[in-house]
């Protein structure tokens, strides 16, 4: 380990300790797993609660695998059924959406976790985080949610060390992302377009296709896959292969980014 990344470290530890209890929204993700099994190491399992939302909004696998990580680290967990689907500010895909949902969320948890006497709720967010256009961060401005990872200037690159030193097994996991941001903005989110982005993102995962997306606007579909894949993809055969399944699950017409997506970090 760096001596930079040693001192990050410890302020981490500082920032978390700063609390005396506290709860970490866990979604599985490396962010936010690196965040509670520091927070479950220096707090103490008394001191220290996992708190995660069941949606229909999880990609396939994704809540299974945030309970066995979290389990892993041997925190306590507390789990939270939220249904977006049935929030008309939610379903009407206005460009703040992630604004609204991220706020109703986490102003659930902190409902919740006052019951349970925990007035701190901590989130995964990285200095990274930061630079992007992400409206849920002004929620958790609003809501007084703490940011450590970013308060101790982690970028997404040294979670990723960080966690791998921590032998955390997700630390190589692509990002991931709730199935309405693969929706343009505007457009009526809703189940079937929910589960026909699932098929399409399963069957891709099915031919090694990892960290892909496949965003639905209008009449058409986009599909993004990390750079290192697009060539793969080029293949004739296996292009044909994906269009003839797209075309299966109704979608017509199928494109491609050719910029491919590159994880920070990764």
């Amino acid at each position: 380990m760096t001596v930079e990344l040693a001192e990050k470290e410890k302020k981490l530890e500082k920032l978390i300790r700063l609390g005396g209890r506290a709860a970490v929204a866990c979604s599985g993700g490396v962010d936010s797993t690196l965040l509670l099994k520091v927070a479950h190491d220096v707090l103490g399992h008394e001191n220290t609660i996992a708190v995660f939302a069941e949606t229909p909004l999880l990609p396939p696998g994704e809540a299974e695998a945030a309970k066995k990580i979290i389990d892993c680290i041997g925190s306590r967990l507390l789990t939270i059924g939220l249904n977006p689907l049935v929030w008309p500010e939610f379903t009407q895909n206005p460009r703040e959406r992630c604004y609204l949902c991220k706020k109703k969320i986490y102003q659930t948890f902190l409902e919740r976790l006052k019951e349970l006497h925990f007035e701190i709720l901590m989130d995964g967010t990285n200095l990274d985080d930061l630079s992007d256009f992400r409206p849920g961060l002004k929620a958790l401005s609003e809501l007084n949610v703490k940011t450590p990872l970013a308060e101790a200037g982690l970028t997404k690159n040294d979670v990723r060390r960080l966690s791998n030193n921590l032998n955390l097994p997700n630390w190589d996991k692509h990002s991931s992302s709730c199935l309405a941001t693969r929706v343009a903005a505007g457009q009526q989110i809703n189940d079937e377009k929910l589960g026909t982005i699932k098929k399409c993102e399963a069957f891709l995962h099915s031919l090694d296709f990892q960290g892909c997306r496949v965003r639905m606007a209008n009449d058409h579909v986009i599909i993004e896959l990390q750079e290192k894949d697009i060539e793969r993809f080029s293949v004739h055969e296996i292009r044909l292969l994906i269009l003839k399944k797209f075309n299966d699950f109704n979608l017509k017409r199928v494109f491609l980014d050719l910029h491919g997506r590159k994880e920070r970090g990764s």
